[in-house]
């Protein structure tokens, strides 16, 4: 499986570990998530990682991991050049970055889960996620507003709009098509973004 999440050449243990945990996460879903289907498709034995690791700290490690694929996969668009995106943040593309996204969201109700077990980690490792990726949006909205900073409500709102049209794309039957998905949220960025235009005009004119 050649995707932007997955890292099969690197030797890091905690890397293993997280691509045992997306292809489980992707083929049996999170009702059949556990440490013992991880370590299945590791080809070793469930103790082999619970001798290292709690199960706790196996989430952990994973969110971890899988934050640092998703923010580096979230802001390979690029904005400038010949080549610049119409949109600030990535929406998936291919199988393999839907897979991205069911994944995330995936990891969310087991962070959810781990609460209820008091286990407050994993659910604050994504909440770190979510604000460096919105601080990441809010710095890529500012190149087009001639540096200034754009409103909160419209990082907010962007914000929204982008989880929505990823996890609508990652759907088994998308009612929406990437172009479209695209196009819609272009146009939202451009409205929320309107006054870089009158920027533009006047430093033309001056």
């Amino acid at each position: 499986m050649n995707s932007p999440f997955l890292r099969p050449d690197d030797v890091a243990y905690a890397e293993i570990l997280t691509d045992a945990a997306i292809h489980v996460l992707g083929v049996r879903g999170i009702d059949r998530f556990s440490v013992r289907a991880m370590a299945r498709w590791m080809n070793v034995g469930p103790a082999a990682v619970l001798n290292d690791y709690s199960r706790a700290r196996v989430l952990d490690l994973v969110i971890i991991c899988f934050e640092r694929r998703w923010l580096a996969w979230s802001a390979c668009e690029s904005l400038w050049g010949p080549g610049a995106s119409p949109v600030p943040l990535r929406l998936p593309a291919t199988p393999d970055e839907c897979l991205g996204i069911r994944v995330l969201s995936a990891l969310e109700h087991l962070a959810e889960a781990e609460l209820l077990r008091d286990n407050k980690a994993p659910a604050a490792h994504l909440d770190r996620l979510r604000r460096e990726e919105r601080a990441l949006l809010g710095l890529r909205l500012r190149t087009r507003c001639c540096s200034l900073d754009p409103a909160e409500r419209v990082v907010d709102a962007t914000m929204a709009l982008l989880r929505g049209l990823r996890l609508a794309l990652a759907d088994v039957h998308p009612v929406l098509t990437g172009e479209a998905a695209i196009e819609l949220l272009a146009e939202h960025v451009a409205a929320g973004t309107v006054h870089r235009q009158g920027c533009v005009d006047i430093q033309a004119a001056s």
